[in-house]
């Protein structure tokens, strides 16, 4: 059974699952090389049946993440939320009903003739699934969880399909959702306007908002609280629901935020709307637990891309075992859509093993396309049988390599594939990479790979809660501290780790395996490659480009090693 997932909204992308096995996955960014793109995936769609090798003729199910009951925020640009207030709202209300009935079914009809036009099928094979069901789906079905465990299953977003939370139970494959909440109490669309009213792009730049809240003023962030808490918070009547503490709907709330958080530092506001954020969640996520009596949980929708909320809901007493979704924004909707669909049929349940989905490319294809590159500089070209050796030694240096191998990892983090990567223990590197390449802003955290066997050396981790995917932030220790500083947040000492094994990527382990026996240290210093504002390199091409413009004087690209000439070797 061969199944096409796609989501066509922010975000955008394609996966293919066959027989319940995850084959790949790919968004649409990587191969338009526009961050976050929107729209329909045409060029993803295209990816996933090339690398899977499956002819469009045998696809058996096309899913779509969407039954587009979006919200009536899409009527408006991100550039017109400041002329959005309370007379838009009571106007969209009267407006809603004619809205829905047109320009939903008018959606739907767009999507399933574009697929038609692409495939070439028939439209019985087209369906369409509910946007928080198809997170809920990716963290239940993706997830560890065997059948005969009961699991809690959460989502939290800005809105999709009307909603902006719901909980559900999962249990011998099936989901029962309990609870949901409207979307205009989304504590998602509160996060996304103070990033717009703080100068940065909104449904991309959160996480800055989130690094930058360690340096807020206590004191003075708490003051501020309250212009938070008068928006939304826990219905008093349904306690896994969130509800308005007003007639200001969550859509409608930027005149709000302008006028009540003027001239308030940035920094304090930042470390506001994160604590005013772990504090709703973390009663939302307890209240779930309380009413359910299930201790075993599952994450999905944006919201838990925040991996210091992450972190506060690990720290609940009552949660006994936790999965986060890898990378559960919107980029997931495709995968749970798959999911669903196959346990329709099959009733089965299936598990993501790694997510490493992309395409990968031989040796030959990489030395032609190095052949081929007119570089801007004199390079020197290298051919490895140990290349992991090579890196770790280069890393022992203290240089900085960028490492593309194998398959392409999915989703917002750079798990190694795709990957630059420093010495931890040199706070020289920071301003290393952020002038080659990065361009960071001055307070964000790098993040470290560690060796999963080590990790207790570095992490605080007391309940053994395993992170491969970079979803959850960690305590560390006085070790951490001194051996990994350039890897950890210089302000709270919490670090997004990658929690390394040989199972899920051999060829990374044996490089961080090699750096240990060189330095002592389990660890190496990951971010992801690519140029600031684009996405991470897909192909040799995307590699070989961002190295040529680029200050970075190293490329490991599969077996071969690239430097620029003059460079102490």
């Amino acid at each position: 059974m061969i199944i096409l997932g796609i989501h066509d909204g922010h975000n955008s992308g394609a996966s293919i699952l066959k027989d319940g096995e995850l084959l790949c996955s790919i968004l649409e960014e990587r191969i338009t090389r526009n961050k976050n793109e929107v729209g329909y995936p045409k060029n993803s769609i295209n990816e996933v049946l090339k690398i899977s090798d499956i002819n469009k003729n045998d696809i058996d199910f096309i899913c779509y993440s969407s039954n587009f009951m979006h919200s009536k925020d899409h009527l408006h640009n991100i550039s017109d939320w400041y002329n959005v207030g309370i007379d838009d709202q009571r106007r969209d209300k009267l407006q809603d009903v004619a809205y829905k009935k047109v320009v939903f079914e008018q959606r739907k009809t767009e999507r399933i003739n574009q697929v038609l036009d692409q495939l070439k099928c028939s439209s019985d094979k087209i369906k369409f699934y509910d946007h928080h069901t198809c997170h809920a789906a990716a963290a239940y079905y993706g997830s560890h969880y065997g059948f005969e465990d009961k699991v809690l299953v959460l989502t939290a977003d800005g809105a999709g399909d009307g909603l902006c939370s719901t909980v559900s139970i999962g249990h011998k494959g099936k989901l029962k959702r309990i609870a949901s909440t409207d979307r205009k109490a989304s504590l998602g669309k509160i996060y996304s306007r103070i990033t717009y009213l703080l100068g940065f792009k909104p449904w991309e730049h959160e996480y800055k908002i989130m690094g930058m809240s360690p340096y807020g003023d206590k004191k003075r962030s708490e003051e501020l609280l309250k212009i938070f808490e008068d928006l939304i918070d826990i219905n008093k009547d349904e306690p896994m629901v969130f509800s308005i503490n007003s007639e200001l709907e969550t859509n409608y709330i930027y005149h709000y935020l302008k006028e009540n958080l003027e001239r308030a530092r940035f920094d304090e506001v930042s470390r506001a709307i994160q604590t005013f954020t772990e504090n709703l969640i973390l009663k939302w996520v307890t209240n779930c637990i309380n009413e359910t009596k299930i201790s075993k949980i599952a994450l999905g929708g944006g919201v838990f891309m925040n991996v210091k909320a992450n972190q506060k809901i690990s720290q609940i007493k009552e949660v006994e075992d936790i999965f986060i979704f890898p990378s559960c924004g919107d980029e997931s909707l495709s995968l749970g859509a798959c999911w669903l669909n196959y346990y329709e049929i099959e009733k089965k349940k299936t598990e993501i093993k790694h997510i490493y989905l992309g395409g990968k490319f031989s040796n030959d294809i990489i030395k032609d396309e190095i052949d081929r590159f007119k570089f801007s500089h004199k390079i020197k070209i290298e051919h490895h049988k140990n290349i992991e050796f090579e890196i770790a030694k280069k890393l022992s240096k203290n240089k900085v390599i960028a490492r593309f191998y194998g398959k392409m990892e999915w989703g917002a983090r750079a798990l190694g594939n795709r990957s630059i990567l420093a010495n931890p223990s040199s706070w020289q590197n920071v301003e290393k990479i952020n002038s080659m390449i990065k361009m960071r802003d001055f307070w964000m955290p790098f993040a470290p790979s560690i060796i999963f066997e080590d990790h207790k050396k570095y992490l605080v981790n007391d309940k053994n809660f395993f992170s491969p995917y970079m979803m959850l932030a960690y305590n560390t220790t006085d070790t951490a501290q001194n051996e990994i500083s350039a890897a950890i947040h210089p302000r709270d000492k919490t670090a997004r780790a990658q929690l390394v094994t040989r199972h899920i990527n051999p060829e990374y382990y044996t490089i961080i395996q090699n750096f240990k026996k060189l330095t002592g240290i389990s660890a190496v210093l990951n971010t992801s490659f690519n140029l600031h504002g684009f996405p991470l390199v897909y192909n040799p091409i995307d590699a070989l480009n961002v190295f040529n413009k680029s200050g970075l004087e190293f490329l490991a690209i599969n077996d071969y090693l690239i430097s620029k000439n003059n460079i102490e070797q």
